[in-house]
């Protein structure tokens, strides 16, 4: 039968899932010999033995590839071997080095595992092999089972991700097999949250209690976007770091649901319950807010809790972000870019809006004051996708929250609008004109926004003219000023690509907002008067760069720029822009005198080693001015930071004192003492005496950084080293806290509007105290483990008085 052309086929059982496989010649006589069967004469049915052995071909490689065991990785997909097993089933052959046959019906890796303990290839391997920490790779680490409920609230928090995000598919795949193995649920990595809240403020309130210096809260309401009121603090302080390194902290200390109407007794109440839990009503030595007349109200029932370094409105800031956003409000608004505080409109503004129905929503009066003004961030781009939407260009890192100008606000009265020009019809532009010239504008960017066939011929026309980048026009919205610069300084931009544009009647504007000579002299003129605005704006919103010795030099810039624009501009200006300036610079002036209400601006600036009192003089002061804020300085010195008189020892002999003088030498000593007292110990006298320090480059110093220089240097200068540390980390904005609720915008997504006002306020809080670097290893599993072992101990408690 060794020779016939027909093959003896085994029978086998329909439930089998092996068949024979041929043999090579020189093997089918051992293999009868070791087979006893029965056999039949069939036709050749070798094409039904090639599909059976391909599919055991596959069979056993996709065990092989499956690798439910580490052992297969050291093998090779596996094929039919020749040889038959014991029991008559064909095996495939695994390569390793050597052969290795098994069963094709066997999935078990026994075999192979202890063919691999004794592999020669793989000890070979193991002997080339180096772990990543001998070359210097470090990996991810052991994961504490314990610490994955800390590790899973912050990236929450911190990350603003729902609770559901941790147990999604895609997310576990990036996951430590411990933190896959610990995971929490969802309602369990919510009560973590809360209980980390609680568990990291026990410790920060220790910090705050050891902590010497002067503390200053910032503080602002905001609404959630799903409807909780909310009350935002933060605390500004000067933390020395382990190196020794003093840094200005502002760090969000809480936040609150607010039940109530925001009345200022009801926000006092609230802001008092924070202090004392903080534990730190005796070193609150200033509060900056807005200029809402409900926080009037709320300084002046704090006042009456009698807190010892907190005096009323003397400690009261007023955030100078508003007020400069207050300003620049009451320029443009005659020029109809504000919104009005009459609903009716006049003919002209009917025309100048009418048209704009049609814009996004977006445009549109935003329902959360902290959505009114944001600073946009502008500069050449070699992108060719400038022309995207306008919000695109938007900082999140530079939203300025700002309330519009209202009866909440201080605003212009009749009687403080004086000496204002009349306008004339011969005049390049008037107050009419200029609405409906930004009616022109606003048109412009709308029709570009609009069409994208405008959008790209516009972009053409720019190339070909050379047009300075980005080759857009910005949309102007009414609730933010900056808007209206920035879209004014993008008409100037492409001027030249506009009047061109604006001709093609397929892809222009209509024609009665063609844009002509004067509209662009409108455009450059406004431009000039806003850019300082836009520029101490960007100042103030550095983070940790606004201090309130900074102030009174930002006001006396604006005043000095609305002067210019008022009467060195006589020729240049027409009386719509001048008498624009005009209302500006009352209301600059209206706030520069509640300056005076605070010691602390002025104090500020004689401590500023580049200012002190040289400051006053050269910005031409009044004498009478000038002494009193020396004065206000020299009493804040003795009534706080005045080192004690040394007391002598009980070893020294006490030597007689000189007799105390009479006559007209009495009345030297006390005129010495009105006119400022001993000039070789009195510090500052000494301090005024001396020189000022400015940089090569002949600016101001940093003030702090300055102070803190001469704290290492061991130079405390009479006790006023302390002092000037205290009064120059004083904040000048809210800005601080208006971030926060920029971030509390990202917290309540669209998918968490059910939060719980609590999960809102725990969450915003436990993800400021992680970033600020707040939050420890193991804290909260040994703030739970404190808490078990509490339990225990009362329930031991209770049974022993049983």
């Amino acid at each position: 039968m060794g020779n016939s052309k027909k093959r003896h086929k085994q029978l086998v059982s329909p439930s089998s899932s092996v068949a024979d496989i041929p043999v090579s010649e020189k093997e089918k006589g051992t293999s009868k010999k070791k087979r006893s069967r029965t056999v039949i004469d069939v036709v050749d049915d070798s094409d039904e033995d090639q599909q059976v052995s391909d599919s055991e071909t596959r069979q056993a490689r996709r065990v092989h590839a499956n690798q439910l065991s580490p052992s297969y990785a050291y093998f090779d997909p596996p094929h039919l071997s020749d040889s038959l097993d014991n029991t008559g089933k064909d095996a495939c052959l695994s390569i390793c080095g050597k052969n290795t046959n098994r069963p094709t019906y066997d999935s078990s890796p026994t075999n192979l595992s202890k063919h691999v303990a004794s592999c020669e290839m793989r000890q070979k391997e193991t002997k080339n092999t180096q772990k990543l920490a001998a070359l210097r790779i470090s990996g991810t680490g052991d994961v504490d089972p314990r610490e994955v409920p800390q590790l899973c609230a912050v990236w929450c928090a911190e990350s603003a991700r729902p609770f559901s995000a941790l147990g999604e598919q895609a997310h576990k795949g990036i996951l430590h097999p411990v933190v896959i193995k610990n995971l929490p649920a969802r309602k369990t990595v919510s009560d973590d949250i809360g209980k980390l809240y609680t568990a990291v403020q026990e410790k920060f309130i220790e910090s705050l209690k050891n902590h010497n210096g002067a503390m200053y809260l910032g503080l602002d309401a905001w609404q959630s976007p799903n409807g909780f009121d909310i009350l935002g603090t933060v605390i500004y302080r000067l933390v020395e770091g382990d190196s020794g390194d003093v840094n200005l902290e502002a760090m969000p200390l809480d936040f609150v649901q607010l039940r109530k109407s925001h009345t200022g007794v009801y926000l006092a109440e609230t802001v008092r319950v924070i202090v004392e839990k903080f534990g730190i009503r005796d070193k609150i030595c200033g509060i900056v807010t807005d200029n809402a007349s409900n926080n009037e109200t709320m300084i002046n029932e704090i006042k009456s809790y009698k807190w010892p370094r907190f005096k009323g409105d003397g400690q009261w800031i007023r955030c100078f972000a508003h007020i400069l956003n207050l300003i620049a409000q009451v320029i443009l608004r005659p020029f109809g870019s504000h919104k009005q505080n009459k609903t009716i409109l006049t003919s002209v503004d009917q025309e100048q809006y009418s048209d704009e129905d049609d814009e996004d929503d977006e445009d549109a009066d935003p329902a959360d004051p902290d959505e009114q003004i944001r600073m946009c961030t502008t500069g050449d781009s070699s992108d060719e996708d400038e022309d995207d939407d306008e919000d695109k260009l938007l900082n999140k890192e530079n939203v300025l929250a700002s309330e519009l100008i209202s009866d909440n606000e201080i605003e212009l009265e009749d009687e403080d609008l004086k000496e204002m020009s009349d306008e004339d019809e011969d005049d390049r532009y008037t107050s009419t004109s200029c609405k409906l010239t930004l009616a022109k504008f606003r048109a412009v960017s709308r029709k570009l926004n609009k069409s994208p066939n405008s959008k790209s011929r516009f972009k053409e026309l720019c190339h070909d003219l050379e047009c300075l980048r980005p080759h857009n026009v910005g949309r102007d919205v009414w609730t933010r000023w900056n808007s209206t610069l920035e879209q004014l300084s993008s008409i100037i931009q492409c001027s030249p690509a506009i009047l061109e544009w604006q001709k093609e009647k397929r892809y222009g504007t209509a024609q009665h907002h063609h844009i002509n000579q004067n509209d662009l002299d409108l455009a450059r003129d406004l431009v000039e008067v806003l850019q300082p605005f836009y520029d101490i704006t960007l100042q103030v919103l550095i983070r940790g760069s606004a201090r309130i010795a900074d102030i009174v030099v930002f006001i006396d810039q604006i005043t000095s720029h609305l002067s210019s624009a008022i009467s060195d501009k006589y020729d240049d200006y027409p009386p719509a822009l001048r008498n624009a300036c005009r209302a500006g610079l009352q209301l600059t002036n209206k706030y520069y005198t509640l300056t005076d209400c605070s010691p602390l601006y002025r104090v500020a600036m004689i401590l500023h080693p580049s200012f002190k009192d040289e400051y006053f003089k050269l910005a031409q002061w009044q004498p009478e001015w000038i002494e009193e804020s020396i004065r206000l300085t020299r009493d804040m010195w003795e009534t706080n930071y005045k080192p004690p008189p040394p007391q002598p020892t009980t070893s020294q002999r006490s030597n007689p004192g000189p007799k105390p003088p009479k006559g007209v030498l009495a009345g030297l000593a006390g005129a010495s003492e009105a006119r400022g007292g001993n000039t070789n110990t009195d510090p500052i006298h000494m301090w005024l005496a001396g020189g000022l320090c400015l940089t090569d480059e002949g600016q101001p110093v940093n003030p702090l950084k300055w102070w803190i220089r001469q704290r290492r240097a061991g130079n405390t200068h009479g006790g006023l080293l302390q002092m000037a540390l205290d009064v120059l980390s004083c904040p000048a904005t809210t800005v601080d806290v208006e971030r926060s609720f920029s971030f509390g915008r990202d917290y309540v997504s669209l998918r968490r509007h059910r939060l719980s006002a609590s999960s809102v306020t725990q969450g915003m809080t436990v993800a400021f105290y992680s970033k600020n670097g707040k939050i420890g290893s193991g804290v909260l599993h040994k703030w739970k483990l404190k808490k078990k072992n509490e339990a225990k101990q009362r329930d031991k408690d209770k049974s022993a008085r049983r």
